[in-house]
């Protein structure tokens, strides 16, 4: 696994993209959350994507974690996920994630 890169950008009004890059294992799971809470609270975006063209992968045991901190993350924000390789759109629809994938 390699390190997660967690980077944000504001793309236009109202649409903050966090881009994610690398491997998310257990030890990533707090960086994710609070680097996604902090996202919310400082820019308040009515949508908030969340690209996933540079993850590697996500460990199977955390993937549904993921999926629940993204969901809890929400606080009245549309969190979509966008450019997932095949293999986290497998893993997310798999852990209830589905919902979430634009």
């Amino acid at each position: 696994m390699s390190a997660l890169s967690i980077t944000s950008m504001i793309r236009s009004a109202g649409v903050v993209t966090v881009v994610l890059r690398g491997s998310v294992g257990r030890a990533d799971v707090g960086a994710l959350r609070a680097a996604l809470g902090e996202i919310l609270r400082v820019n308040r975006p009515a949508t908030l994507e969340l690209d996933l063209a540079g993850l590697l992968e996500i460990d199977p045991g955390v993937t549904g974690m993921v999926a629940v901190i993204i969901v809890d993350a929400n606080r009245g924000t549309k969190i979509r996920i966008v450019r997932a390789s095949v293999a986290v759109r497998r893993q997310l629809r798999l852990t209830g994630g589905e919902d979430l994938l634009g």
